[in-house]
């Protein structure tokens, strides 16, 4: 044995072609991807399961999102210290059983759980090598997560789906794993030459913005010709019952962002939160002309109900006004922004004064009121102020003549909410008392070149006056309501609501739910819903889903013959295009219907190029079958209940093309990397 832990001896009896024909290590580590893709598929669709996950503070979470169960799988996951590798290949995952036989490799196991890259001497191998695989696909989440919020669950399926092709061809079939790398590469870059050509749809995204500048013309041209009210109002009429049917056949933002919420546990309130992503994201993208999805904001309280979620043009911080007599509601609101504390200088190390005698006090208390009277007089030379917002603490002196003055104050707001709120008001974040002095230098400046207008040419003046009013501007943001909140009856659960801010370049929702887990759920469906709709502008193009793309792929395959391809090349391309067909087959295991008859009915069905959009529809069934149910009870129904999941998807439910290209990338290479791999090695 070297230093590696490697059996040289075993190496040169002749078992050196084991890593030719594909490893040990190598069928352990894609054993395990299978089986935690078998775990999560079942949160796959719309009639998917969600999964209750208890982490190690006991805290719940209730998701059917893959990333989030990946990651706390990797937190929770378990597994018996013993010696016998055997018994552990035969037993990869338990992920139903919780207890063990040895309570002390109970205890060494959960103290590996706090941190998932370390692990202890105590650590088995077969766990070591499960948390490495655990930890490649919750990277690989992680990056469909980053880019595109969505998806995470279908990479995990097809990654599963991939990796039990390649053990079949390798270790039943006799292909070495090379190869199979190389032929699904090539089969990835084929799908996508395929999905770019002729298959992707459209989103008209300017629909809304031509409706409503439509009725706004309609409305002038009816107030400006009285007589011809009646004419123009019947044209009207008639025009939009034209344009209704036509767009009832196109492919709106709405109704791509309601698709990508069908899967979720919140699709009964899909319109809702649709319409609040869609608002929110168009806001930013009018102000910065691209999508800046970090300007959006998510809070979550508890509480409430769903209806009561809502945006917010500006911002919203979990503090109070710092004096309990000022006005809880402030409109049309001038405000500063201060990121240094009203109150006397401390040194942030320990110190001492020594006061001898009265004239040393007398000046001390002299120095500390010079201090705060200059920030009085800075802060009353500024007209219209209403108030102030502080990052750090406010003296009792100055909050008492700040409430005197009828000038409200925050204290205690911290950096990222400072940040928003001048974002969103438009006042730049005074750093220091020496840019406050400035201010009011300037202040000073303007009133003594308008009294002085008279006296001088009126050119330079107004030169003058503009340049100062800019720089005084610079520092002074302007907020329509400023309104302090009390979510329920709860008072010490207050926040501060920033609204109906001009030009505001930062948005924020409110999610109310009745409960922390139904809060939390809601905003995880609102930041994909986000991320579709950033998309969507991003690039209009989209495909249908509900298995269609999946199935439309491997009737292309079933095509596919060249001249250069080996046969093995041919076995693993073929391989590939069958793996496709686990998101359909899944879908349809998850509603709960035949899986194997309703997929051979669509093979057959895209054998015809016109019937490509076919896919497997679930999404309606529901009130279909509902009918169906009722049309028994009155003995008149005569057709299958499972007749209409089949159905053509193309203006059913729809996915981002970029995104279904994401997922066969993120899957098809995290597949070809494990197949790269031909031993574990532990240090």
């Amino acid at each position: 044995m070297d230093f590696f832990g490697l059996d040289t001896d075993r190496l040169q009896s002749g078992e050196q072609h084991k890593s030719v024909l594909g490893s040990n290590d190598l069928k352990f580590c894609l054993e395990i991807v299978v089986e935690i893709s078998n775990f999560i598929k079942t949160s796959l669709g719309p009639k998917s399961g969600d999964k209750l996950i208890v982490d190690e503070n006991g805290n719940i979470i209730v998701t059917n999102d893959g990333y989030s169960i990946i990651k706390y799988l990797s937190k929770s996951s378990k597994f018996d210290d013993e010696d016998d590798e055997d018994d552990q290949d035969n037993n990869i995952i338990n992920l139903e059983s919780s207890h063990h036989n040895n309570n002390n490799k109970y205890n060494n196991n959960n103290n590996n759980n706090n941190n998932n890259k370390n692990f202890s001497k105590s650590s088995s191998i077969n766990r070591k090598r499960f948390q490495t695989v655990v930890e490649l696909l919750i990277d690989c989440c992680k990056t469909q997560e980053r880019l595109y919020g969505d998806g995470t669950t279908s990479v995990l399926v097809l990654i599963g789906s991939f990796c039990s092709s390649a053990l079949k061809l390798i270790f039943e079939k006799g292909i070495p794993p090379h190869i199979v790398s190389n032929a699904f590469q090539n089969s990835l870059n084929h799908a996508l030459k395929l999905l770019n050509n002729n298959y992707y749809l459209n989103v008209n995204i300017n629909n809304n913005n031509n409706n409503n500048n439509n009725n706004n013309n309609n409305n002038n041209n009816n107030n400006n010709n009285n007589n011809n009210n009646n004419n123009n109002n019947n044209n009207n009429n008639n025009n939009n019952n034209n344009n209704n049917s036509e767009n009832n056949n196109e492919i709106s933002l709405e109704k791509v962002t309601e698709s990508s919420l069908l899967s979720k546990s919140i699709s009964f309130y899909k319109e809702e939160l649709s319409k609040l992503s869609i608002e929110s994201v168009k806001l930013i993208y009018s102000f910065y002309k691209r999508v800046e999805l970090k300007r959006i904001k998510v809070i979550t309280i508890q509480g409430s109900t769903l209806e009561d979620c809502r945006l917010i043009k500006g911002c919203l911080i979990k503090r109070f006004f710092s004096h309990e007599n000022m006005p809880k509601t402030i409109d049309n609101a001038s405000i500063i922004v201060l990121s240094f504390p009203l109150e006397f200088p401390k040194p942030k190390t320990n110190f001492n004064i020594s006061i001898n005698s009265i004239d040393q006090l007398n000046q001390f208390i002299e120095i500390k009121s010079n201090y705060y009277q200059s920030i009085k007089d800075a802060i009353k030379l500024i007209k219209g102020l209403k108030c102030v917002v502080c990052q750090w603490g406010i003296d009792q002196e100055i909050n008492q003549f700040l409430y005197q003055f009828g000038i409200s104050a925050i204290s205690w707001v911290g950096g990222d909410d400072l940040e928003r709120i001048s974002i969103s008001s438009g006042a730049n974040i005074i750093n220091d008392l020496d840019s406050l002095l400035l201010l009011n230098n300037n202040n000073n400046n303007n009133n003594n070149n308008n009294n002085n207008n008279n006296n001088n040419n009126n050119n330079n003046n107004n030169n003058n006056n503009n340049n100062n009013n800019n720089i005084s501007d610079q520092f002074i943001g302007y907020v329509g309501q400023i309104k302090e909140l009390v979510m329920g009856n709860d008072s010490s659960s207050r926040y501060i609501e920033f609204s109906d801010c001009k030009n505001s370049s930062t948005v924020t929702i409110l999610v109310r739910g009745g409960s922390k887990e139904m809060c939390d759920e809601t905003a995880q469906c609102l930041r994909d819903s986000i991320h579709i709709v950033g998309g969507c502008l991003k690039d209009p193009r989209i495909v249908p889903s509900g298995g269609s793309t999946e199935l439309y792929l491997f009737n292309q395959f079933k095509h596919f013959k060249s001249a250069t391809t080996t046969t093995m090349m041919m076995m693993a391309i073929k391989s590939w295009s069958e793996s496709l067909l686990t998101i359909p087959i899944t879908l349809l295991e998850n509603g709960g219907y035949d899986c194997q008859k309703h997929i051979i009915k669509l093979i057959q069905i895209h054998s015809d190029n016109d019937f490509r959009y076919y896919g497997v529809n679930i999404n309606n069934n529901t009130s279909d079958r509902c009918n169906k149910e009722f049309d028994l009870y009155n003995c008149s129904i005569s057709m299958d209940t499972n007749q209409n999941i089949i159905q053509d998807m193309k203006f059913k439910s729809w996915e981002l093309l970029n995104l279904k290209k994401s997922i066969l990338k993120l899957a098809t290479e995290t597949t070809c990397m494990l197949l790269s791999m031909d031993a574990f090695i532990c240090l």
